[in-house]
């Protein structure tokens, strides 16, 4: 629990080093009033294999380094980035890299500048400075990132994502419940861990790697100097680069797995750190060490409100659900093993005539025992999970509970997607042009990858959704069904039991479109299943089998 005085001394250290930072951008200069950058802390980086004979940035450069080169250039940064933070959502370019948002605290990762900035930047302070300085190679962030270890990561495989909280800022628990509380957005599943951070933070936050360096696969991507695509037209025109390690929003990839970035992409994930060209010890400038010494203000105050976040509570267990008389429903779960906790229970649910909303609704909170009475509207199915709540944030979900009686459905009968039995990784929601919302009609996502694996290690496990269904009739069939395709081309299967009643594949089209095919069923009443067949997404509104 966080005392007033460490509260008072977030509020102060955080003003001070923004006042200092901020004040020295544009004071710290010259006798001839040229503003004087400070250059990073710096560490050797040497491999004779790999002709790497260099020193490297300790830390990602941040926005008090980075403000100094704006000031002093009036360099104008594209004023269109996908920001992601405790006020905007990426999906469109409405950020800037001055939001306050991301400027709190001038000793996070700068972002929002592109890979053009980023080279400006370094080009600047090379002009500047009289050195070698630039964006890393490759190869050379790879052994930096790698200590030169075939494992995922430097410190272990960690292939349950359990111990990389002690090393990076990546997608985890206090990311999850940031997001709950900023932007009511919801992911199914993260690291196994907290590591103290909801968005980007303050550099050096967590262990350094065996050469000193910190935060290469997490807190923010990295722009590196190796261009991987060039334009036809322009050969010395770099449209594509290469981009090190993961951020703050994704679980972190291996080390060995290369990702890239378009020139012109301009996003809140990405920020950069140098290297200087040399292999002789560069001295320290007066700016850089007084940078130093503020930094460790900020992490101290950082490193407190890192230790409030990994106090949000764990997520409720053995959530079970029994109907009772006159279709009320009890729920009971494990208590908390956090103290001063209170819970929230969500349901899903649809009525006899599927009018009502598939999606989790809260229907209670504040509840303060881990003890809840539903009271359903009719006798339709439910279900339902639990979330534990402190003034520290919100819990991850507990297990689904499902009880009550789905429709049966039989041949000829329009089947809307919503009205599933059971389901595994899919999402609902109403389509996007929302024309669905009067009649309480949805749609239902089959998503590829819902829980956030990292790019080289997403498993294969396929969506589906499944239906009550008896049919009578035994013989050829038609199958049509409405589906919006991912993008990509999705295949999917629908079975009847252990009977493959049709194989069915959509185009790439951006919108809904209708697919129609020859089907097989036999006389069953074994369930209706939808199913994916590739690592594609894609929705379904509702689908009909006719003789």
């Amino acid at each position: 629990m966080l005392f007033r005085k460490d509260l008072l001394l977030i509020f102060f250290v955080g003003f001070i080093t923004n006042l200092w930072a901020g004040d020295l951008a544009t004071h710290e200069v010259t006798s001839d009033k040229k503003i004087i950058p400070i250059e990073p802390l710096l560490l050797p980086l040497v491999n004779q294999g790999k002709d790497i004979d260099i020193y490297m940035g300790k830390y990602e450069v941040t926005v008090a380094e980075f403000i100094r080169f704006i000031n002093a250039t009036g360099y104008q940064v594209v004023d269109k980035c996908h920001q992601y933070s405790a006020s905007q959502l990426p999906a469109e370019p409405k950020g800037r890299w001055d939001h306050p948002d991301l400027v709190d605290n001038y000793y996070k990762p700068v972002v929002c500048i592109g890979v053009k900035g980023a080279i400006a930047y370094a080009n600047w302070l090379s002009k500047t400075t009289g050195k070698s300085y630039r964006l890393a190679e490759y190869k050379e962030w790879h052994f930096a990132a790698s200590e030169g270890k075939a494992s995922r990561f430097a410190f272990g495989e960690d292939y349950n994502q359990s111990e990389i909280c002690e090393y990076e800022n990546i997608e985890d628990v206090a990311n999850l419940a940031g997001l709950i509380r900023d932007h009511n957005e919801r992911h199914e599943q993260s690291a196994r861990c907290n590591d103290g951070a909801i968005y980007h933070t303050v550099v050096g936050m967590y262990r350094p790697n065996l050469f000193g360096f910190h935060d290469l696969m997490g807190n923010v991507r990295e722009f590196l100097q190796t261009c991987v695509k060039k334009q036809t037209k322009e050969p010395n025109h770099c449209i594509e680069y290469n981009v090190g390690g993961e951020a703050w929003h994704w679980q972190a990839r291996s080390v060995h797995v290369p990702a890239t970035i378009a020139t012109d992409f301009n996003g809140g994930l990405e920020g950069f750190r140098l290297v200087l060209e040399t292999n002789k010890t560069p001295p320290v400038s007066a700016a850089t060490l007084a940078f130093s010494k503020n930094l460790s203000l900020a992490q101290k105050a950082a490193r407190l409100i890192h230790n409030k976040n990994k106090l949000i509570p764990e997520p409720s267990s053995g959530l079970r659900a029994e109907l009772l008389d006159n279709d009320k429903v009890e729920l009971v779960w494990n208590p908390s093993m956090n103290q001063n906790t209170t819970y929230s229970v969500y349901r899903s649910y649809l009525d006899p005539k599927g009018k009502l909303s598939r999606k989790m609704q809260k229907i209670a909170e504040g509840l303060t025992t881990p003890r809840f009475i539903d009271q359903l509207e009719a006798n339709g199915a439910a279900s339902y999970q639990v979330f534990v709540h402190s003034k520290y944030g919100e819990s991850l979900a507990s297990n689904e509970a499902s009880i009550g009686k789905h429709k049966i459905f039989t041949l000829g009968e329009r089947i809307q997607a919503e009205q599933y039995r059971s389901h595994r990784h899919t999402r609902v929601g109403f389509p996007a042009n929302n024309s669905n919302k009067k009649s309480g009609e949805q749609i239902v996502r089959f998503v590829s990858n819902i829980r956030h694996y990292p790019e080289e290690r997403v498993p294969f496990l396929p969506a589906w959704i499944k239906f009550d269904f008896n049919s009578h009739y035994e013989g050829k069939a038609r199958l049509k069904m409405r589906v919006k395709p991912g993008g990509d081309e999705a295949k999917l299967e629908v079975w009847q039991g252990h009977h493959l009643l049709a194989r069915l594949s959509t185009g790439k089209e951006s919108g809904f479109v209708e697919l129609e095919t020859d089907a097989s069923l036999i006389k069953s009443d074994a369930p209706l299943e939808i199913r994916a067949a590739n690592q594609v997404s894609f929705s379904i509104d509702w689908l009909e089998i006719n003789s």
